[in-house]
């Protein structure tokens, strides 16, 4: 059974003015999402159709734990995990400035940590079949979003995507990594994810 879920989850950009917030960027609360519904939102805030991935219901509590919403994750052309913050706390402002300025002329901080090849495996197109892992670029950007995060994907998401494509000084491509609840996930698998994440909410 396909039904919708309420669950809060800490978005950077919001802080005290939540109700405001949500009213003012559109923000809903979660749903069971599939290729028709997310596609339709992509287009609604001019994201690019391609280039969507989505993750895999065994591995997905752990990317949306670990990520803010909307944010991005940076990688060089050899897979390695670029670190944008200068701080655990610091928001994804930085985000605006250094996808642009990526270059091969700068020595970036690298911690020894996540490699995208890794991250890679976790990931499935929009119909939930095998996508093959990304090559020909200097940089890749990540960038984790969801239908119900609204206007958000406009303001921040696209935005990026846009200076990913305009940077002049390297090759970026840009990867939207969709963080819904998916359809196409087996329906147990689904219901146990929607269990957990109530639970979550009423703590």
């Amino acid at each position: 059974m396909i039904r919708p879920f309420c669950f809060s989850i800490v978005i950077l950009l919001l802080t005290g003015c939540q109700p405001i917030m949500k009213k003012m960027y559109g923000i809903k609360n979660p749903d069971v999402e599939n290729e028709k519904t997310i596609l339709k939102k992509a287009k609604k805030y001019g994201l690019d159709t391609d280039n969507i991935v989505t993750i895999d219901s065994k591995h997905f509590l752990q990317a949306l734990d670990k990520q803010g919403l909307p944010d991005c994750s940076i990688y060089d052309s050899k897979g390695k995990y670029i670190e944008y913050r200068q701080a655990d706390t610091s928001c994804n402002a930085g985000l605006f400035g250094l996808i642009p300025a990526l270059n091969l002329n700068t020595v970036y901080n690298q911690p020894d940590t996540l490699t995208l090849q890794e991250e890679w495996k976790n990931f499935l197109d929009l119909k939930g079949n095998a996508v093959e892992m990304p090559d020909g670029a200097d940089f890749f950007v990540l960038s984790y979003w969801t239908v119900w995060t609204g206007k958000l994907n406009e303001d921040h998401v696209k935005v990026w995507e846009d200076l990913a494509k305009a940077n002049k000084n390297a090759n970026v491509k840009f990867i939207k990594v969709n963080l819904d609840i998916q359809e196409y996930w087996k329906e147990e698998d689904r219901e146990k994810i929607i269990e957990v994440m109530s639970k979550s909410k009423s703590k």
